[in-house]
């Protein structure tokens, strides 16, 4: 063989070489989620006795598609990145126009102290809600998903996750507000803690979030759990947030501290006025494939109008398979005074729910089948 090619073939060979582990130490990941229901709602709309018959997306969990990846940096050092997008199965289309990874978007870096992230991001509340729901806080019957109204993701998010100590984890969150003149315009702040000890689950997180001229803040508190008895789990959830995010018509808040559309601000809130929420649940599996649960939520008003509300549902909940599975719930909200609380489950498109005339009791049926990948 001519020396060349011998030094060409020991090049490429070391380069080989070098390559292997690189590739070893880096992973990527696809995942996602396709979850279709044939749903039925009932209220009074508009003065008429109302039904509607709906074939909707993202009942039990919201439809989407992911990417996530790690890079090992060497000395318990990591390089991290998620990117999802959501989407609905019924016609292809994005849940927002507006953006195209609606849903996370984040790089971090994973030390042997915690890790960092910067991007948008979940909020603790939102990444939680289901450990204190036997409805996994979405589905008509979740009461209080329907109620609770906590801000689900945050732009320009800067969030610290600590190590687990006695299986417990905390994290902290700073969402950059980007106004002229001022840390606080815009600004969103978040504290959150988990623990697991034994067969109970607690957790507690807070949020507090301004507007962009920092006049009139969101002001939210969550709270609760599970504890599993050996056949099955016992939930109990509290959420506690000022009229800025919980209108006393019902949930008519969809962009607290501009975070989630752009184009929509924060609505007025009257100091003092607050929404608490209480929520009860539990389930019992008969098999490990059929569970079974039932819940009751309220929400209490604090208001002059005392706008309060309250909803009970059932659910069942049968896998197929690992990734499959056949789930069915059956609800009924009761509204007093003008409130128009609705049935909106997860990330429900706007004509798969009816929102009810003020004061006016709703009831719905869903039956849905949803597939993990």
């Amino acid at each position: 063989m001519h020396k060349s090619n011998k030094v060409a073939l020991l090049i490429a060979s070391a380069i080989v070489t070098a390559a292997g582990p690189a590739h070893a130490q880096s992973s990527l990941t696809l995942y996602g989620i396709l979850d279709v229901f044939a749903g039925y709602q009932s209220a009074k709309v508009g003065g008429k006795n109302t039904s509607l018959y709906v074939l909707g997306n993202n009942g039990e969990l919201t439809s989407r598609w992911g990417l996530r990846g790690t890079e090992d940096l060497g000395g318990g050092y990591r390089t991290t990145f998620a990117l999802e997008n959501g989407f609905d199965p019924g016609t292809g289309k994005q849940q927002n126009p507006y953006r195209f990874f609606d849903r996370q978007a984040w790089i971090g870096v994973s030390a042997p102290y915690g890790e960092m992230r910067f991007g948008r991001q979940n909020t603790p509340m939102f990444a939680w809600s289901g450990n204190m729901d036997a409805f996994s806080a979405a589905t008509y019957g979740s009461g209080y998903n329907n109620f609770a109204n906590w801000l689900a993701r945050v732009d320009n998010d800067i969030s610290y996750i600590s190590p687990k100590l006695a299986n417990t984890q905390l994290e902290l969150h700073y969402s950059v507000g980007g106004q002229p003149g001022t840390l606080a315009g815009n600004a969103v702040y978040q504290a959150g803690v988990q623990t697991v000890q034994g067969p109970v689950y607690l957790a507690l997180a807070y949020l507090n979030a301004a507007n962009a001229t920092n006049t009139n803040r969101v002001q939210e508190i969550m709270a609760g759990g599970n504890v599993d008895y050996g056949w099955g789990k016992i939930y109990l959830g509290f959420f506690r947030a000022n009229e800025v995010i919980s209108a006393t018509t019902g949930n008519a808040l969809s962009n607290p501290a501009g975070k989630y559309d752009p184009a929509v601000g924060p609505v007025g809130n009257t100091r003092g006025n607050y929404h608490n929420t209480y929520s009860l649940s539990a389930d019992y599996r008969f098999t490990p494939f059929l569970t079974v649960g039932a819940g009751y939520a309220y929400i209490k008003d604090s208001s002059s109008l005392s706008n309060d509300a309250s909803q009970m549902s059932g659910i069942v909940n049968y896998d197929l398979s690992k990734g499959t599975r056949l789930y069915g719930v059956v609800s009924r909200l009761n509204n007093r005074n003008s409130a128009q609380f609705k049935m909106a489950g997860a990330s429900i498109t706007t004509g798969s729910f009816l929102t009810p005339d003020g004061g006016q009791s709703e009831t719905a049926v869903q039956i849905g089948i949803r597939h993990l990948f």
